[in-house]
C-alpha cells in the first residue's frame, strides 16, 4: 500500500512539473502600456491629418489627379487602420475618378485598383489590372509583383513563379517576401523564414515597412513553433508602432494558446475591438467562448461574426472562417457546400478544395470529400488545419491509419492549430 501510495505521488509531482514547466510568455507589463484608449499621434490621426491637406488642395483644384490619387490611397490605408470596409469601396470610386482624368499613364492608378481588389479577395480583377498596370508600359516591376500575388491566390502557382524568375534583382525586399511566400506554399516553412528575414533586413530602417514585415516574421516564427521569438516581434513592432491590431491579435493569441491565460487574451481582443472593424476579433473571442465551454456566450459571438461578415460589402474576404463555421457550427453545412464550390471556382488552390470536401463530410457525404481531398489536397499543401481536415475525412472513410498519419503531423502545429482543436486530436490519436 505504501508503495502504492508513493507511485501515485510520484505521478502527482510530475504532472505538476510538466504543467508548471511551461513557461508563460506573454506578459501583461510588455504589453499593457499599448492597451491604451488614446495613443499619442497614431497612425489613423496621421491619416486623417493628410486627408485634410490633400482633400484641401483638392478644394481649390477639383479636376487634380494627383491629389484624387493620394487621396484614393489615403482610404485604402484607413482600412488596414480600422476595419471599416466603405473605405475601401471610397478608394476605388476615387481611383476610377483619376483613371477618367488622368491624361497620362495610368499604371499608378491601376496599381492602387489592383491592391484594393487584393484585399476585397477579387483576386481576378487584381490579376485584370495588373495586367492593365503593365500595359501602361511604366512602373513593371511593381505591377509584375501585384500580378505574381493574383496569380498565386487564384492557384496559378506556375505562373507566378515565371514572373518570379523573370526579375533581375533577386535581393531586393519585393522578390524576398514574395520568394518566401513559394517556399512556404512548397511546405518549407525554414527557408521561408530565412527569406522573410533577408527582406525584413532590407527594409528595417523603413517605418513603413518595418511593421509589415516584422509581423510577418512573428507570425511564421508562431507557425514554426518558435513563439518566444514571436512574441518578442509582435513587441518590436508595437514599440514603433502601438496602434498595430495584428500584432496586438497575436500577442492575444499567445496568451490563448500557449500560456491558457485566457483572461489576457480576451482584454487584449476586447480592447481590439473599441479600435478596430475587424470581423475575425470576434470570432477568436468565440473560440476562447468554446474553450472555457461558455456555449451560450461562443454562441453569440459567432452569429455576430457571421452577421458582419456575411454582409454584402465583404464580397468574399472572410469566406475562409464562414464556411467553416457554416459546415461546423451554424447547422448549414449544406449552404457551406455551395459557398466552398463557389469559391474553388474563383481560387482553385489546395486550401479552398480541402474547405470544399470538409463541407461535404459535415454535409455528410463522406465519400464526396475523400474523393476531393486525394484528387486536390493530399500532398498539395501542408498547413495544419488541412492536415487535421484530411485525418478526420480519411478517419471518416474507415482509414484509420492514414488518418491518424495526418492528425499526428497536423497536431506537430498544436499552437497554430490552438487548444480546442489539438484536444480534439488528442483525443483521436
Amino acid at each position: 500500500m505504501r508503495y502504492l501510495i508513493v507511485c501515485l505521488l510520484s505521478l502527482f509531482i510530475s504532472s505538476c512539473q510538466q504543467r508548471t514547466n511551461k513557461k508563460t510568455i506573454a506578459k501583461a507589463d510588455d504589453y499593457s502600456q499599448y492597451l491604451n484608449a488614446n495613443p499619442s499621434q497614431n497612425t489613423l490621426e496621421i491619416n486623417n491629418i493628410d486627408l485634410e491637406f490633400w482633400g484641401n488642395k483638392l478644394q481649390n483644384d477639383p479636376k487634380n489627379f494627383t491629389y484624387i490619387s493620394k487621396i484614393a490611397g489615403l482610404y485604402s490605408q484607413r482600412f488596414r487602420l480600422d476595419g471599416n470596409v466603405m473605405n475601401i469601396y471610397t478608394s476605388d470610386s476615387l481611383y476610377k475618378v483619376a483613371l477618367a482624368l488622368n491624361p497620362f499613364s495610368d499604371a499608378g492608378i491601376y496599381q492602387g485598383l489592383s491592391g484594393n481588389s487584393i484585399t476585397k479577395h477579387e483576386f481576378a480583377d487584381a490579376k485584370k489590372y495588373a495586367e492593365l498596370a503593365l500595359k501602361e508600359g511604366d512602373k513593371k516591376t511593381a505591377s509584375y509583383y501585384l500580378l505574381f500575388d493574383a496569380l498565386l491566390e487564384l492557384g496559378e502557382t506556375i505562373q507566378a513563379k515565371s514572373i518570379l524568375a523573370l526579375q533581375q534583382n533577386k535581393n531586393n525586399f519585393d522578390y524576398l517576401i514574395r520568394a518566401s511566400k513559394i517556399a512556404d506554399i512548397e511546405g518549407d516553412l525554414e527557408q521561408a523564414i530565412v527569406l522573410m528575414e533577408a527582406g525584413f533586413e532590407k527594409v528595417k530602417a523603413n517605418s513603413a515597412l518595418y511593421a509589415w514585415s516584422k509581423a510577418n516574421l512573428a507570425d511564421m516564427y508562431g507557425h514554426a513553433g518558435k513563439i518566444e521569438e514571436s512574441y518578442q516581434s509582435y513587441l518590436a513592432v508595437l514599440k514603433k508602432k502601438p496602434e498595430h491590431w495584428h500584432s496586438l491579435q497575436g500577442i492575444a493569441w499567445i496568451a490563448f494558446a500557449h500560456d491558457n491565460n485566457l483572461n489576457e487574451a480576451k482584454r487584449i481582443l476586447n480592447y481590439i475591438k473599441t479600435k478596430n472593424n475587424d470581423p475575425q476579433i470576434t470570432l477568436m473571442l468565440a473560440e476562447i467562448a468554446d474553450f472555457e465551454n461558455d456555449s451560450q456566450n461562443a454562441k453569440v459571438l459567432k452569429e455576430a461574426y457571421y452577421a458582419q461578415a456575411g454582409a454584402s460589402e465583404y464580397l468574399g474576404m472572410y469566406n475562409k472562417y464562414t464556411i467553416l463555421l457554416e459546415a461546423e457550427d451554424l447547422g448549414k453545412p449544406e449552404v457551406a457546400v455551395l459557398r466552398s464550390k463557389d469559391e474553388a471556382n474563383k481560387r482553385p488552390t489546395p486550401e479552398i478544395y480541402d474547405l470544399l470536401a470538409w463541407s461535404h463530410l459535415q454535409n455528410g457525404d463522406p465519400k464526396t470529400a475523400l474523393a476531393l481531398a486525394n484528387k486536390f489536397v493530399v500532398d498539395k499543401s501542408s498547413e495544419p488545419e488541412v492536415l487535421y481536415h484530411l485525418g478526420i475525412i480519411y478517419m471518416s472513410n474507415d482509414m484509420k491509419t492514414q488518418g491518424k498519419k495526418f492528425l499526428k503531423e497536423a497536431l506537430e502545429s498544436s499552437f497554430e492549430l490552438g487548444p480546442l482543436t489539438s484536444s480534439k486530436i488528442k483525443n483521436l490519436l
